[in-house]
């Protein structure tokens, strides 16, 4: 049976995200207040590590369930990968379209960013997942080798050395790198003296074994078969103790958390540092967003199960949401001039949104045509996937 609240929380955060992307878009911050512009941005910027670390999750619930026979594995390494070119694809596409729309992006710039040595707006998250989806079946390989431990720890000593690695020279200024290397270099690893639009691989790679944490958590003695964990009796009390516990952590930090690291939360310069701090309010954040929908949905049986399932199609069409959407938002471009229209365009920028995603959604849902048309549109990426796995085990047998 699938977590319904794991949905939720995905689709929550996309919301979110997409409205980020709507209010810089439209300029809104400049019409808001301080405070509201501290909350907005503190809310928009947990979503990032909230639909990573549920990728994770994902990855514990669904996929790691699967990684049994050795063609179980084949078959879920190459959906993996072949999820990783569709991504890098739609991302080159949103890039092709800022070298139409947007003058900063040139041929040259613009090849250089599809192939990860360059920044854009609002679709990071394509890049990111592009090559985090690739590095998913070594996850669950290693996951399966040797348990969550050793990829937690690593996860641990990455941010405890932060401030060994945040203080190394600089690529481009000390090394005398150029900027595409340093670009790329910044996005693998989270340092550097570039913009950074998101969390670097490295950095995200720690959010995703936190979420398989949570998918250990939620999933319990069932993790190691066959059952269903919402049939679990203790399934209810571990979600409560954590959510709980959690939710009291959140307070007692928020009793010490100065007015600056606020700031630097909401106005995202601990996330362009790699700072720990970013990722440790990332990380509970996103923990007690899950949990408060698990909660809510799976346990207190709050709403039909039918009604959660058609509100929460964010979670379904995010590929297409992430790359679609701003592709609208990259194409339509509105320069209001005063609130009322920086409202009125984030109205209906944000209702075209939905309606896009939820079209979509019902669209490869129930139409025959559509479902098929998609399946096709995915065969290049399927193939490519299954020829890299057949060369890497030709090289494994040699």
């Amino acid at each position: 049976m699938r977590i319904i609240g794991l949905d939720a929380a995905r689709s929550l955060a996309i919301v979110l995200a997409m409205s980020s992307h709507v209010f810089a878009d439209v300029g809104l911050y400049a019409h808001m207040s301080g405070p509201l512009t501290r909350i907005a941005g503190f809310a928009f910027q947990i979503a990032t590590p909230t639909f990573i670390l549920l990728f994770g999750t994902m990855l514990e619930v669904v996929y790691r369930p699967r990684w049994t026979t050795r063609q179980a594995r084949h078959g879920v390494a190459m959906r993996l990968l072949s999820r990783a070119f569709q991504c890098w694809v739609l991302y080159a596409l949103t890039i092709l379209t800022l070298t139409l729309t947007d003058d900063g992006y040139s041929v040259p710039y613009s090849t250089a960013t599809i192939l990860f040595m360059g920044n854009s707006p609002y679709t990071e998250i394509l890049k990111f997942y592009a090559i985090v989806l690739a590095i998913a079946p070594i996850l669950l390989w290693i996951r399966a080798r040797t348990g969550l431990l050793p990829l937690a720890v690593a996860a641990l000593a990455c941010h405890a050395a932060w401030p060994l690695l945040s203080g190394l020279p600089d690529v481009q200024n000390d090394l005398g790198a150029p900027t595409p290397v340093a670009s790329l270099v910044q996005f693998l690893t989270g340092f550097g003296d570039l913009p950074l639009a998101g969390p670097s691989v490295l950095h995200g790679l720690t959010l995703v074994v936190a979420g398989q944490c949570l998918g250990r958590y939620l999933t319990g003695p069932s993790a190691a078969g066959s059952t269903d964990p919402l049939a679990d009796p203790s399934f209810g009390r571990r979600v409560r103790a954590l959510l709980v516990g959690g939710a009291g952590v959140a307070l007692i930090g928020g009793l010490f958390v100065s007015v600056d690291v606020i700031d630097g939360l909401a106005g995202g310069s601990l996330r362009r540092d790699s700072n720990p701090l970013y990722f440790a309010t990332g990380i509970l954040s996103a923990t007690l967003m899950t949990l408060f929908f698990v909660w809510l949905i799976d346990i207190r049986k709050i709403g039909s199960t039918g009604a959660w399932s058609r509100v929460t199609f964010f979670g379904r069409t995010s590929m297409f949401t992430f790359g679609w959407g701003n592709v609208l938002l990259y194409l339509v471009a509105p320069q209001p001039t005063d609130v009322t229209g920086a409202l009125a365009w984030t109205a209906a920028l944000l209702a075209a949104l939905c309606v896009m995603s939820l079209g979509f959604d019902r669209a490869a849902r129930r139409s025959t045509t559509v479902a098929t048309t998609l399946t096709r549109l995915r065969r290049p990426a399927d193939w490519l996937a299954e020829r890299l796995l057949w060369g890497m085990g030709r090289l494994r047998a040699a």
